[in-house]
């Protein structure tokens, strides 16, 4: 979709002085705001019932994402990677972490992981990291700070996945390093040693 001076003229409005300008765009409501104690809850309720089926992969590293996107949602998620990639299974993260404007902040949602598992097309170089479970994080971290709340949301998911699956400290990692100069993902602010130290702090 095209918006400001790039739009169709038939789509623009005039100002005072018959300047074009963009229609205007409703932004969507933020969710309702609820304690933080709250979600946190529902994450504890993801990371067990994580423990309680551990059995469809012997999963090996976590990569960390970001959409670079800030109102971006795991439905819309699922609509975007079935239309872009057409997979039938929509997102190709695991779990996405919502960012507090369209999701709520640091809540962690199964994704790709609600059909049985499946292996996700996140990595330009697969091989590099085989048997990788994605995380995604909302938001667009080369141009902010990932919110601590979305960092201990993170933490805790991937504690969670490592203590099912085994997996180590250092096979926790990013898109980036994955896919060396591919790639920005998660963006230059998201720190990997912060999120490492934060799970071991656990």
């Amino acid at each position: 979709m095209r918006s400001g001076d790039d739009a169709p003229p038939s789509t623009r409005r005039r100002g005072r002085r018959g300047r074009a300008r963009a229609p205007s765009v409703a932004r969507a409501a933020r969710p309702p705001r609820r304690p933080q104690a709250e979600i946190d809850a529902d994450n504890d309720d993801l990371f067990a019932a994580i423990a309680a089926e551990p059995g469809a992969r012997r999963w090996q590293w976590i990569v960390v994402h970001h959409t670079a996107a800030e109102f971006a949602t795991l439905d819309g998620i699922d609509r975007y990677h079935r239309a872009h990639f057409g997979d039938p299974l929509g997102a190709e993260y695991h779990f996405v972490i919502g960012n507090g404007k369209k999701t709520e902040l640091g809540r962690c949602e199964a994704a790709r992981w609600r059909h049985q598992q499946a292996l996700a097309a996140h990595l330009f170089h697969p091989e590099r990291a085989p048997d990788a479970l994605a995380l995604c994080l909302i938001g667009n971290f080369h141009e902010r700070p990932v919110p601590t709340a979305m960092m201990d949301g993170l933490a805790g998911l991937c504690r969670s996945l490592m203590t099912t699956f085994a997996i180590p400290l250092d096979q926790v990692t990013t898109h980036r390093k994955v896919d060396v100069g591919l790639t920005a993902c998660p963006g230059k602010h998201f720190d990997l040693d912060d999120l490492r130290k934060r799970v071991e702090a656990g």
